[in-house]
């Protein structure tokens, strides 16, 4: 790089800013949230540009070449060596270069652009039964241009390969700004002088490459490790065929290194009809390998492995998967058969046991999966292992170095021996799983790396293990590519072919500006520098919220995976980088470690990030390292309002109280006001509440009016019972009514303080402070219950969240912790009646068809389940449930005018859900969701517990 970094570089991306149609991002808050990924390393670049098309790309690398600044392509951030950061330029191509532009299904390819996410491809191919059968891990947030750039494989790939393997041909971009499209070539077209081609680099690299490859032939052989997959170094050994010359294979795998794809020829595969799963469990950690053997002669789609570590640790945590773990097991193979017979699949099994468990005695037993259910857990034990490491709190985490070595499966057993031997020498722990069939482990040690003596024992360790791997011919990287982490040890893994790396480099990129010190490398191990949380790491105090050690801890909990980018609502339909949980814990940890200035806490650009979080609570369920996004992004909009205090616009909107008693107190008044156009603009432009927005009724009389007559019936059992401010104020006849009736027909008698408001709307946006009177309020009274006894139950999904969620972080108390503890959705509340057998099931039949859409915040709850099963008892309701996702609406996030659309946009799956589902009914137990839904598909959706008070009716009825 030339000398001119840091700010005075900056000045002149203007130059760039003008001659391409993406973007180019070169401020503070950009460099820091693409300065780390899911690897170990922060590495910040000097600017970010997002391509639109490949002309981009062209006069991007033109321009890099010309200023001498490196470029490095990034696509889902999800590599776990480092290959995806850089001192100089990211390329992000997975902003706009995300589609597919061919596609035939007869010839069973697709061409696709580089940043398009694997599972939005396999969805896309799903009604012509195709799939692009390549499946890491990251395959819900992994993009198709990385997959290429580390020759990604996963738990498929025993059956069906690597990336490399599906990758027909690409376009690419060299490092001149010349575009090529590789695909196979007769040499003696291409066995021409460069001045006979123009003097291409084109020509010089296919006159060139073939001369390397005679030169080192012998190497390439006596060097090629011994495995069924490799993705170290540069791929040499499919260049040349029977007088044909392919340049795809080498540029898969070269982790961008010799050029940047901007769209790739795929070839597809059938879905497979049947898949069957089976858990083979072993006393002796040394059998594993000898069974795998025997296992890989039945042709099976998956073996992986689990280690006695994750065992333990997932029986100690997880305990709906225990049934499945059995008692002082060493290890355990999850074994998966493919095919179309699902007779020939159980007899693929059959062999199985007479091999390994009965004959051969090297297993004490085999589970095959017997339903659907069975097959469903099997996965989830399968999946357990990263979810289960990262969720391990401490400075001790599981570092991902040596997580990707292979040797042949035959060589298994010694090669987890010698680990073991290894980690105990050095005193460490670690928890090792992947892919059996392969030989592909991943071995996660736990260290602090913020203790220099813990970073130099990992590069020992990976020293050692790495001459462990090579002793036996394997690979250093088996799937995830050599990046900052491995590159210096190729030379221990080639020590006569690297020199050919070194010529292809030099070759295809003369100036280095390519993703430089990555598989061609300088002098110095980069295992153990650029250290995310390294030596170096500390915390700096910021004046703000944060320096609590509890947000601290949080923030350091993230391991960057970038899984949020599959399950974030607006991440889904905004792909960026600061819109997903990650981007915001990476701008915190920039910010309480001192690189970045503290008062961007309180800036409008900080805040616009913060306020993408909705607080679905999504990433409680679905993060592996379960880090509560949502409750930094609420402390973030706290800290916020302290500064600039809160806007009318916010406190019009968040305080659902004093909507619901002054519109109920002006019903008529304000209902009109709600369906006349002037009124609507109005409140548009004072408040920001979308004009569109379906708004719904006030009514005259509250429900707690209404319930001042009614009469509690004389019985021992009793509950207290929050009624939520929708249903007090616009659905007074509704939901709240109907679970009062519901509990009335169980014999309870019901308590009903005047409570106030949960808060949640308020909570949601920052404003803390102003409800905690409110708070401390509520839990005063709800403790003068729970002290008699008493549940408390709650209807509205939101109201409960706040209380058994929100309230015990906000108040830090055991009383709130304690009351937290007593506190059902009453969904919930009703099936652990029916599971000790109480709940009355003197039900009517309703012979209906119901469409049900589980709200974000009883999924966070954990009490979707019970809802299907609560419907389910009532006879003749058959329940149809929605795809897993967010309604949009978000709370007030949706309401306002900005985010209208977006709002609309992320709803758009569930509503075209509802609309091919032809159901009777639409079922929801949020009001707000309901009130989305309404919006979404001019349906009224209703409250479970409403069909259970109609059921109850008709039960009796019946009976009298």
């Amino acid at each position: 790089m030339k000398a001119e970094t840091g700010s005075n570089m900056a000045n002149t991306f203007d130059e760039l800013k003008e001659s391409v149609e993406g973007d180019v991002l070169h401020d503070e808050m950009s460099r820091a949230i693409y300065s780390s990924g899911s690897c170990l390393y922060r590495v910040r670049p000097l600017a970010i540009v997002r391509p639109k098309n490949r002309m981009d790309v062209v006069k991007i690398v033109k321009y890099g070449a010309q200023n001498g600044i490196p470029i490095t392509a990034r696509g889902g951030g999800t590599s776990r060596t480092g290959n995806e950061l850089g001192e100089g330029i990211i390329l992000d191509l997975s902003r706009y270069m995300n589609r597919i532009l061919e596609f035939d299904c007869d010839g069973k390819w697709v061409r696709v652009q580089p940043g398009i996410i694997l599972s939005s491809l396999n969805e896309f191919l799903e009604p012509q039964a195709l799939f692009f059968p390549i499946d890491p891990s990251t395959k819900e947030y992994c993009t198709l241009g990385g997959m290429i750039s580390n020759n990604s494989s996963g738990p498929h790939a025993v059956k069906y390969g690597t990336t490399r393997d599906y990758v027909l041909s690409l376009e690419l971009v060299l490092s001149n700004g010349d575009v090529i499209t590789t695909g196979p070539v007769p040499l003696r077209e291409k066995d021409r002088k460069p001045e006979e081609t123009g003097g291409t680099l084109e020509g010089k690299i296919y006159q060139a490459v073939p001369e390397i490859l005679e030169r080192y032939h012998k190497t390439m052989r006596e060097e090629r490790p011994f495995t069924t997959k490799d993705s170290s170094g540069y791929h040499l050994w499919r260049l040349k065929d029977d007088g044909l010359m392919d340049l795809t294979s080498i540029f898969v795998g070269s982790e961008g290194t010799l050029g940047i794809v901007t769209a790739a020829k795929l070839k597809l595969m059938p879905i497979p009809v049947k898949a069957l799963s089976g858990l083979l469990y072993f006393a002796d950690l040394a059998n594993v390998g000898k069974a795998t053997q025997k296992i890989l002669e039945l042709s099976p789609s998956m073996v992986e492995i689990m280690e006695r570590h994750i065992l333990d640790l997932a029986r100690e945590q997880k305990e709906e998967i225990r049934p499945y773990l059995h008692d002082g097991i060493e290890a355990l193979l999850f074994i998966e058969f493919q095919g179309d017979d699902e007779a020939k699949l159980r007899q693929k099994f059959v062999e199985v046991e007479r091999r390994i468990v009965q004959r051969s005695r090297l297993a004490v037993d085999l589970k095959v999966a017997k339903t659907e259910k069975d097959i469903d857990m099997f996965s989830t034990v399968r999946d357990i292992s990263g979810p289960i490491l990262n969720n391990i709190k401490g400075p001790m985490k599981p570092i991902a170095f040596i997580e990707d070595a292979a040797v042949h499966p035959s060589r298994l057993p010694q090669y987890i021996k010698g680990l073991r031997n290894h980690f105990d020498k050095y005193g460490v722990g670690a928890g090792i799983y992947g892919h059996a069939g392969d030989g592909n482990l991943h071995s996660m040690v736990f260290m602090n790396l913020n203790r220099k003596d813990q970073v130099d024992k990992m590069v020992s360790l990976a020293e050692d293990v790495y001459d462990l791997v090579l002793h036996m011919k394997g690979t250093i990287s088996g799937e995830h590519g050599d990046g900052r982490t491995r590159t210096f040890y190729l030379k221990k893994q080639y020590p006569n072919l690297y020199p050919a790396f070194v010529e292809i480099k030099t070759l295809f990129d003369p100036q280095n500006i390519f993703n430089p010190g990555v598989i061609v490398g300088g002098q110095e191990n980069t295992l153990d520098q650029h250290l995310k949380y390294g030596v170096d790491y500390h915390i700096v105090p910021t004046g703000s919220m944060f320096d609590r050690e509890s947000f601290r801890v949080e923030v350091e909990t993230c391991s960057g995976c970038g899984k949020c980018r599959s399950y974030c609502p607006i991440a889904q339909k905004v792909p960026e980088e600061w819109a997903m949980g990650r981007g915001k814990i990476t701008l915190l940890r920039e910010i309480l470690s001192g690189h970045l200035d503290p008062n961007i806490l309180e800036s409008p650009g900080f805040k616009k990030v913060l306020d993408s979080c909705i607080n679905c609570k999504r990433c409680l369920k679905e993060c592996p390292s379960g880090v509560d996004v949502p409750w930094l992004s609420v402390i973030g909009r706290a800290n916020f309002l302290k500064k600039h205090g809160e806007p009318l616009s916010s406190r019009f909107l968040t305080n659902t109280r004093f909507l619901g008693k002054t519109g109920s107190a002006l019903a008529p008044l304000v209902n009109l006001a709600n369906a006349v156009a002037p009124a609507r603009q109005f409140m548009e432009k004072a408040v920001g509440l979308d004009r569109r927005r379906f708004l719904p009724p006030f009514q005259r009389r509250s429900l707690r009016k209404i319930l001042k007559r009614r009469v509690q019936p004389d019985v021992d059992r009793k509950v207290v019972m929050f009624l939520g401010c929708y249903a007090n104020f616009n659905d007074p006849q509704g939901y709240e009514l109907a679970t009062l009736d519901v509990l009335g027909e169980n014999n309870f008698r019901i308590f009903l303080p005047d409570f106030r408001c949960c808060g949640i709307a308020r909570i949601n946006s920052g404003a803390i402070d102003q409800v905690m009177k409110d708070i401390r309020f509520n839990v005063e009274i709800m403790t003068s219950y729970v002290e008699q006894g008493l549940d408390i139950v709650f209807s509205e999904p939101s109201c409960a969240l706040a209380v058994k969620m929100e309230y015990p972080k906000i108040l830090d108390t055991e009383t709130s912790r304690r009351v937290a503890r007593r506190c059902y959705d009453i969904h919930q509340f009703l099936m652990m009646l029916q599971r000790k057998g109480e709940l009355s099931l003197d039900l009517g039949e309703l012979d209906l068809n119901v469409g049900y859409h589980n709200p974000c915040h009883l999924r966070a709850l954990g009490t979707g389940n019970d809802v299907v099963e609560l419907l389910e008892l009532i006879p003749g309701v058959r329940v149809r449930g929605y795809s897993d996702g967010c309604c949009g609406l978000g709370g007030i996030f949706g309401m306002k005018k900005e985010n209208f659309d977006l709002s609309m946009k992320i709803g758009n799956r569930l509503f075209q859900e509802i609309n091919d589902s032809g159901v009777d009914e639409i079922v929801t137990s949020c009001a707000a969701c309901a009130m989305q839904i309404f919006q979404g598909t001019n349906r009224k959706a209703i409250h479970p517990i409403s069909l259970l008070a109609m059921a109850y009716k008709k039960g009796n009825i019946l009976a009298l």
